[in-house]
């Protein structure tokens, strides 16, 4: 495994193929992702964290919709995407949105919205687009 160096100091230079994403276990969370779940109310349903070997180095969690009057609610929401630091800039935020996007569909969800003030060239280059309080993704059945 290669490192470079970038303003933050040196990294982890990875591939897409170096790491997996599996359904996370809130107790084996690194600190800082640990944290950042335990403050979202109601908890998430859905959390997938994804391992270089046996270290997390990023997360994902995502709310699954709820029926509101017997409809279908077809939204998922996604509550946290975290990578840790010394790996970020290698594409594992990208895929971890892809593979939420992925479940979402999976589970029969048309539309994804990330409530998160992160960075937006980062979900607009994900295909996401701006709303009044984040951002939303549109799935379309083929």
């Amino acid at each position: 495994m290669e490192q470079y160096q970038n303003q933050a100091g040196w990294v982890m230079a990875i591939g897409l193929r170096d790491f997996e994403v599996f359904r996370g276990d809130p107790a084996s969370l690194p600190e800082a992702m640990a944290t950042t779940l335990a403050t979202i109310a109601p908890a998430p349903e859905v959390l997938r964290v994804a391992k270089l070997g046996e270290r997390i180095i990023g997360g994902y969690a995502m709310h699954e919709p709820t029926t509101i009057d017997d409809q279908v609610a077809r939204t998922f929401s996604l509550a946290m995407v975290m990578v840790e630091p010394n790996y970020q800039g290698n594409g594992v935020g990208r895929w971890l949105i892809g593979h939420a996007i992925g479940v979402a569909e999976s589970k029969g969800g048309r539309h994804l919205e990330a409530r998160l003030s992160g960075p937006a060239d980062f979900f607009k280059g994900l295909g996401f687009h701006a709303t009044d309080d984040g951002f939303r993704f549109d799935m379309y059945p083929e």
